[in-house]
């Protein structure tokens, strides 16, 4: 084999591989749900939601795809248990006149064994062997309902009970808030304010410039006895006074 022939034979698998390649990623996944079914002629999904019943006839998996290519589709259902419960290949339905198409496959419930198996489970999207989505949808009974309910009233009651601790321990502050207000009050009315204390301090200073001034003007011992007796009446009164405000 020459190098022509050569060259001619990678240039070719180089250009199939890259088509290959952008057929794949040409597709994209625009929109996906689980539902019931979907509409024949807008190929929308009808019925939607993600948790069923044991009695629920279906659920399906819903895709929308852009630019469906010329790949391998396949959706595979896992149980709760992560078992492989049902693996489909499937192909895309297109929509007439436009450039996307849905992959769609439903899953019997009712009338199989899934309706005993209840929990969670899994659905995968396979294209040419990639997995390129998985959701989850949950099959539940009365049973399970009447738990997660009695649960709810659980949570509710024990708040309930947290709230009634804390309406108590608040009316107990409120009780020790007015005893200490009350103290204060009292003790307030015995040692006196600190208005009375600058009047106070006032009247002292008063008194010993008007001592000075008697002092000063008068040297006879009458004088300076009366002087002293102003003096010491003065200094009881402050030592009165501070000793209050020592209680």
């Amino acid at each position: 084999m020459n190098k022509q022939k050569l060259s001619i034979i990678t240039l070719l698998v180089i250009t199939f591989s890259m088509l290959g390649i952008s057929s794949i990623q040409a597709q994209n996944i625009q929109d996906y749900a689980m539902c019931y079914g979907y509409g024949t002629t807008t190929l929308q999904p009808v019925g939607i939601g993600s948790t069923i019943f044991p009695y629920t006839e279906k659920i399906a998996l819903w895709v929308q795809i852009q630019n469906p290519g010329d790949v391998n589709y396949r959706v595979i259902w896992l149980d709760p248990d992560d078992s492989q419960y049902r693996n489909t290949a499937v192909t895309v339905i297109e929509k007439a006149g436009d450039d996307w198409g849905i992959v769609f496959d439903s899953l019997n419930v009712a009338e199989s064994t899934a309706k005993n198996k209840l929990g969670v489970w899994a659905v995968e999207l396979y294209i040419d062997g990639e997995l390129e989505l998985r959701n989850e949808f949950q099959i539940i009974d009365l049973e399970t309902i009447q738990e997660q309910i009695a649960e709810v009233i659980a949570d509710k009651n024990d708040l309930i009970d947290d709230l009634d601790d804390l309406r108590l321990e608040n009316t107990a502050l409120e009780a020790q808030i007015g005893a200490l207000e009350a103290s204060y009050a009292a003790l307030e009315a015995q040692v006196g304010t600190e208005s009375d204390y600058e009047d106070l301090s006032d009247d002292y200073e008063a008194l010993s410039a008007d001592y000075a001034a008697l002092k000063a003007s008068q040297g006879s011992t009458k004088t300076m006895m009366y002087a002293a007796i102003v003096v010491a009446l003065v200094a009881v009164i402050v030592a009165v006074y501070f000793g209050l405000l020592k209680k």
